[in-house]
């Protein structure tokens, strides 16, 4: 399977919008971090068209180590689940 890195990304960004290098690297980064900081303080981010990124809280968990077979418990923690919009689940089904 393909993968996009960021680079990649800023490049692409940068020839469909006629951006500089430099200026569509500090727009992907800065919609990481506004991106990233609202999910951090519990907000969902809901991208119309793409998709919404979710936190999800997970509870506490046994869980077995596969290699030693001795269980352990997996703390509570927050998670990020994204959901893809319908017109992107449609664009990947054509």
């Amino acid at each position: 399977m393909k993968k996009m890195t960021k680079q990649q990304l800023i490049e692409q960004i940068s020839e469909r919008t006629g951006l500089r290098r430099s200026e569509a690297k500090k727009a992907v980064e800065g919609a990481m971090q506004v991106i990233s900081q609202a999910l951090a303080s519990g907000e969902n981010v809901y991208l119309r068209g793409f998709g919404t990124f979710a936190v999800r809280n997970v509870g506490e968990r046994k869980a077995r180590i596969v290699a030693t077979g001795a269980e352990c418990v997996v703390p509570a923690h927050r998670t990020v689940k994204f959901k893809v919009s319908e017109e992107l689940k449609n664009a990947l089904n054509k």
